[in-house]
């Protein structure tokens, strides 16, 4: 158990209840915890009277469009550069205050802040701050918010936190999966008579041929170090051009190198541009990924972090980045005898 954290649920749901006009929002490049979290906080919020808009630092939801069907999401640059009018803001899954800076620099001064999060780097920033880095996910700690605050759940809400949960643990097969997440999607399933295939379906059988191409080109660029125990995966700007896929599918690849049999630490590079490089990390065991993001200004959880490198050549970041993994490593595996205890 992580002892580290904020977990001032009484003082997060008080201001819940008080908010009247609410903004939602996430970091960029939402990923499917940070949209469903958010989309269960506006549903619950709307469905009990408040105002809520829903804001987004990206275009588009790729293959979460499902969650949006009344179209409520609002690109932050179709809004006014001051967002008045309203006295709370939730940001949710951002592990650092930057995360969600373009959204806190658009609020108007006095705008009541909540923090609902699970990363265990996140400093606690804002008014409410309930911070749980061995939940599951953010959407956990959502369920977790609006229970104690009294505030029910709509279906939409239960499909958004079903969303966010399944697939901040792999589909229950992550190491974060715990009995609380399994419970909370239980009880989703039962209360509101989710179609669990169909939501599923609309999560992971989306894949278009486009997709399909570059899952292949990453799978071709795969490397491995120290027999296999480290995997290294790229995708590069002209894979993005050649297939047509999106930022947002591939920041997903990372489960590509994850598959590989035996892999214990993971490395997804993604080439931004010459001198800039987007890096996910992924552990198998107890090795601290987020030590080594941070140790090149990231961060994370202890199994899944990440880190930009600005202002150098791609390959000098990529060999610095792989030889921190493997220094890591090899340390680590002479601690625990050669294995790495999960």
């Amino acid at each position: 158990m992580i002892d580290t954290g904020f977990r001032d649920y009484a003082k997060a749901a008080e201001l819940l209840k008080n908010g009247r006009r609410f903004v939602i929002g996430g970091h960029p490049m939402m990923d499917g915890d940070a949209i469903g979290s958010l989309y269960a906080l506006y549903h619950s919020l709307t469905a009990s009277g408040r105002d809520c808009l829903a804001v987004t630092q990206d275009h588009g939801l790729g293959k979460y469009e499902f969650l949006d069907d009344s179209m409520v999401l609002r690109p932050l640059s179709d809004l006014p550069p001051v967002l008045t009018g309203y006295d709370t803001c939730i940001v949710v899954d951002c592990g650092a205050q930057s995360r969600a800076r373009a959204i806190l620099d658009r609020l108007a001064p006095g705008t009541t802040i909540i923090n609902l999060d699970h990363h265990i780097d996140n400093p606690g920033f804002g008014d409410g701050v309930v911070v749980i880095p061995d939940a599951s996910s953010s959407g956990e700690v959502v369920f977790q918010v609006l229970k104690k605050a009294g505030i029910p759940l709509t279906k939409q809400a239960a499909e958004a936190l079903f969303t966010a949960i399944v697939t901040d643990t792999g589909r229950f097969m992550f190491s974060n999966s715990t009995p609380e997440s399994y419970r909370i999607v239980a009880e989703l399933i039962e209360q509101f008579d989710l179609d669990v295939a169909s939501l599923t379906g609309q999560i992971y059988r989306v894949k278009t041929p486009n997709r399909l191409r570059l899952e292949a080109l990453v799978a071709q660029s795969i490397e491995t170090r120290m027999d296999g125990k480290v995997v290294i995966a790229r995708v590069s700007r002209k894979m993005l051009d050649d297939t047509g896929c999106t930022e947002a599918e591939a920041n997903e690849m990372i489960v590509i190198p994850k598959s590989l049999r035996g892999s214990m630490v993971c490395i997804l590079f993604r080439e931004m541009g010459p001198t800039e490089l987007k890096v996910s990390l992924r552990s198998e065991g107890q090795m601290a990924v987020n030590d080594i993001a941070a140790s090149f200004r990231g961060g994370g959880h202890l199994r899944a972090a990440g880190l930009q490198v600005h202002g150098r050549p791609v390959a000098d970041a990529e060999a610095e980045i792989v030889e921190a993994v493997t220094s890591a490593l090899t340390a680590t595996l002479k601690e625990t005898g050669g294995k790495i205890v999960v």
